[in-house]
């Protein structure tokens, strides 16, 4: 399940690289805000949603169907539970935000989202979600 897990994140984060995304993404004015209201209603998980917003926040509406592709291995599940575990602000130029989920018959999740700050607002820079059982975080996913 892990590497199915990693394999559908792998597909999301290819799904980011353009280096065009920044210019025509729409810019978020709080971050916070945004992702408490994506993650305001996980429960039953709803692919088309999430991955309609990220795709359309990053300015690439085109890249929908290749997130919600990522994220229907959690289409209709239960979140048993879903927290902010990090709401990192440094400087008040990047900004943070992980969110943990227990989704039954899956395991933990992780879900990341990166913002970048322009003169215009926050752009959301990356969405990323990974698995971990045995350790606080996944390898690689936050910064200590």
């Amino acid at each position: 399940m892990t590497r199915y897990v990693f394999q559908i994140a792998t597909i999301i984060f290819l799904a980011f690289r353009s280096s065009a995304f920044a210019d025509t993404s729409i810019r978020v004015q709080d971050p916070a805000k945004f992702s408490q209201e994506l993650f305001a209603s996980i429960s039953p998980f709803k692919a088309s949603e999430i991955a309609k917003k990220v795709a359309t926040t990053i300015g690439k509406p085109e890249a929908a169907e290749t997130i919600e592709n990522g994220l229907k291995l959690l289409e209709g599940k239960k979140i048993d539970i879903s927290k902010k575990v990090i709401d990192r602000d440094i400087n008040g130029a990047l900004h943070q935000i992980v969110y943990y989920a227990y989704v039954e018959n899956i395991g933990f999740l992780y879900f990341r989202l990166n913002f970048k700050i322009t003169s215009t607002g926050w752009i959301l820079a990356n969405f990323n979600f990974k698995t971990e059982t045995n350790e606080l975080f996944p390898k690689d996913f936050v910064e200590p």
